[in-house]
């Protein structure tokens, strides 16, 4: 199928070792890519704050380290005598050694910006907050534009794209009363949730997750033009 087809690439929807990685490039005589790939490429396109691509980078890299490792146990084995070293073993561990300090560094500087976060949230205490939660481009950005009623200059992004938005956006809406005063809230875009998000991708969720916990209301917003809407509700 995939040489009648003449793809390019083949797309496993598990997740797959590095070992079973190259079995299957070596076998379609094609690039093999599983989901926590694909959807870390798509991360990587999608954000666009300092914050978005520190937390991707940093879960590619978590990414790329396992795999490899998984890739330096079948190399080491080649040629090895009692005593000595595979000849792939070396480039592998120097690989796997800036993989790790850039690791280190990354995880250093989202502790700050998580600090960062942090005071921001603690100066808006007072007002009520509210995250719109959902499926990916079930349409949580166009319902944000459209209740705080946000000029083009303040808009955020809508595409009809997976993951359009990627880092969590936060935007005043007024709400007037009767015979008082208005009363403000603050309202979080967030990025979309997807069906068994894989584990290493939870690091480029960290900013999304803060923000639904802080909130003192979750609003799910649900596509009900899309034909599978109940299992994405249930996701």
């Amino acid at each position: 199928k995939v040489r009648k087809e003449k793809a390019s690439i083949v797309i496993a929807d598990r997740e797959l070792t590095a070992g079973q990685a190259r079995n299957l490039e070596r076998l379609l005589v094609s690039p093999a890519m599983d989901r926590s790939e694909l959807i870390l490429d798509i991360f990587a396109q999608r954000a666009s704050t300092a914050t978005g691509r520190l937390q991707v980078e940093l879960a590619q890299l978590r990414y790329r380290k396992s795999r490899l490792l998984g890739r330096g146990k079948s190399l080491s084995r080649q040629g090895g005598g009692i005593g000595t070293r595979g000849p792939g073993e070396t480039k592998l561990e120097k690989d796997r050694r800036v993989i790790v300090k850039r690791i280190e560094r990354l995880e250093k500087e989202l502790k700050q910006l998580h600090k960062h976060r942090v005071q921001l949230r603690n100066r808006r205490k007072g007002m009520h907050r509210a995250a719109l939660v959902g499926y990916t481009n079930a349409g949580k950005s166009s319902l944000l534009n459209a209740l705080c009623g946000l000029t083009l200059n303040c808009r955020v992004l809508t595409e009809n794209k997976l993951f359009a938005t990627l880092d969590p956006t936060t935007r005043r809406l007024v709400l007037p009363q009767i015979g008082t005063a208005p009363n403000e809230i603050l309202i979080t875009d967030t990025v979309g949730f997807i069906s068994e998000l894989p584990s290493t991708l939870m690091e480029a969720f960290r900013a999304t997750l803060e923000e639904t916990l802080e909130a003192d209301l979750l609003l799910l917003l649900v596509d009900l033009s899309d034909p599978d809407w109940q299992f994405q509700l249930n996701t």
